[in-house]
């Protein structure tokens, strides 16, 4: 088996290796004094192209962190896609941290702060340690390698820069003992991400086909920096429309990449066909066990019963009302995306909630997905519209066996949409882009397109798939009242806190104003 072959099924599957790995190298970046590495030195390590295979196979299946269960609501909950709202009888409801995020009242010790740092940082370094390695054997030789694992660690830094602006740039695994990294300035983390792309795009393949699937090649870097420009406004206070204008024109023009036939097919299970799909994190419910189970988060405990799991879900992320209401009636990302209603069970019986709030649910026993709340905090089991995007595979564990694309062909559709009504509001190709993906939805064209159209589109198009909160805050919007937040939230916000441990850890930390 070739190289890439071994790189693409380390990727698709957690093997052993790659799990000792990230036991082994999984540290705080505010913890980088250990000297692990020292463990596997090069004399017995890396000297095959299956071990060095091996290792890009950690790489990857780090990126399933993106979706990790304790840390994912960071992206998720803080927009107004979703929320995680505190059920009568206290489920969910816990210390209240789910729901601060929601309401924007979270503190710097929240626990999904801590996790995502934590998780991030790991990441980083594991990138670092093989970079250290490969360079240590032979850089020329390796030089490829070497530039691929750097653009996946610039995408943790695109991350990074997105949710906490001043971060460390921690791009070395060979630290001195006790060393503490300082932190570094949004605008300098901006500038260490394009001069990483800049400098190794050239090392890609432009290859597309399965057996370079899922990894990163000159086109995820196009990504990396199409975003990074889209967003230069808000990171650095300087427009960059005609540079992410570009990136984005040299993966359409590129003409590997199409719009698929129907929306859903970006989202069934072994989605791994699909033309959109730039740069994938891929998902098996077999060998990604608990990888991304956004199925059990967010179905009814009964809901088991509709589709035959062999795990009970959890009845936790619902949809928030009014993004809801964004979709059309028939728009058919509307259908594909969400549960609501009446519900029924494999075999379409009513399905029943035998702890149903008698006092409080007026639907009584059958289960009825509303897409209104009670309250954040203690609300009644059934409320919310709950999340069917990503194919829930009838007889299932409850574990999705899609692939995640961080980078969707109709996103960078969008984003040239944007730009160029940033660029000329009144734009025709921009309405066209627009309308185009509108058509596949089943709905109207717009005759004009506002702001407020683009911003909509785009959370209708791209719902869950991490960019909700990048958008509203280059719309303006994060900070917007919303029913569950009935409020403008501090300015301060569009930017999540160090988590409190690593400042204690780590006195060369600065936190971000407001904390």
């Amino acid at each position: 088996m070739d190289i890439i072959n071994t790189v693409y099924l380390s990727a698709k599957k957690i093997t052993l290796f790659s799990g000792l790995i990230s036991l082994l190298f999984s540290l705080s970046c505010t913890n980088l004094d250990e000297t692990l590495y020292s463990q596997l030195d090069n004399d017995n390590f890396l000297q095959t192209e299956e071990e060095i295979s091996s290792a890009l196979g950690a790489v990857y299946s780090g990126l399933r962190t993106f979706q990790k269960n304790d840390h994912l609501w960071t992206i998720y909950c803080t927009t107004d896609e979703v929320a995680i709202p505190g059920r009568t009888g206290g489920d969910w409801a816990g210390d209240g941290q789910d729901q601060q995020m929601t309401d924007h009242t979270w503190i710097s010790n929240n626990r999904f702060f801590e996790g995502t740092w934590l998780a991030f940082f790991a990441q980083v370094n594991t990138c670092n340690r093989l970079i250290y390695q490969l360079e240590q054997i032979d850089p020329q030789k390796y030089s490829a390698y070497i530039s691929e694992v750097k653009i996946v660690r610039a995408l943790w830094y695109l991350w990074l820069i997105d949710m906490w602006g001043n971060v460390p740039i921690v791009d070395r695994f060979d630290v001195p003992e006790g060393y503490l990294p300082s932190t570094n300035s949004r605008k300098e983390i901006y500038n260490f991400i394009e001069k990483e792309i800049n400098e190794n795009i050239s090392n890609l393949t432009k290859e597309k086909s399965s057996i370079t699937y899922a990894r990163a090649d000159y086109w995820t870097a196009k990504a990396i920096l199409a975003k990074l420009y889209l967003n230069a406004e808000v990171y650095t206070g300087v427009a960059e429309y005609q540079k992410a204008l570009d990136a984005c024109n040299d993966i359409i023009n590129s003409n590997i990449f199409s719009m698929t036939n129907t929306y859903s097919e970006n989202f069934i299970s072994k989605n791994e066909s699909s033309t959109e799909a730039i740069f994938a994190i891929p998902f098996d419910d077999i060998y990604t066990p608990w990888g991304w189970i956004l199925p059990l988060v967010s179905l009814h405990y009964a809901s088991q019963q509709t589709f035959n799991l062999t795990n009970g879900p959890w009845n936790g992320l619902s949809v928030q009302t009014e993004f809801f209401y964004l979709y059309e009636d028939d728009d058919i990302r509307k259908q594909n995306n969400f549960l609501w209603g009446a519900q029924y069970t494999s075999t379409g019986e009513p399905l029943i909630d035998n702890g149903y709030e008698k006092d409080l649910d007026p639907d009584g026993p059958q289960i009825h997905f509303t897409p209104e709340f009670v309250s954040l905090y203690n609300t009644i089991r059934q409320s919310g519209v709950r999340i069917k995007k990503w194919e829930i595979e009838m007889g299932g564990n409850g574990f999705l066996n899609s692939d995640f694309f961080v980078f969707r062909y109709t996103d960078i559709l969008l984003m040239k949409a944007e730009i160029l009504w940033r660029m000329n509001p009144s734009n025709s190709e921009a309405l066209e882009i627009v309308n185009q993906i509108r058509a596949r939805a089943g709905v109207a064209p717009f005759s004009v397109l506002s702001e407020k159209d683009l911003l909509d589109e785009r959370g209708r198009e791209l719902f869950l798939e991490g960019w909700r909160r990048s958008d509203m805050i280059r719309f303006g919007k994060y900070n917007a009242p919303t029913i569950f937040k009935p409020y403008v939230s501090e300015d301060f916000r569009r930017l999540y806190p160090i988590p409190k441990n690593q400042l204690d850890a780590n006195p060369n930390l600065k936190q971000n104003p407001g904390y």
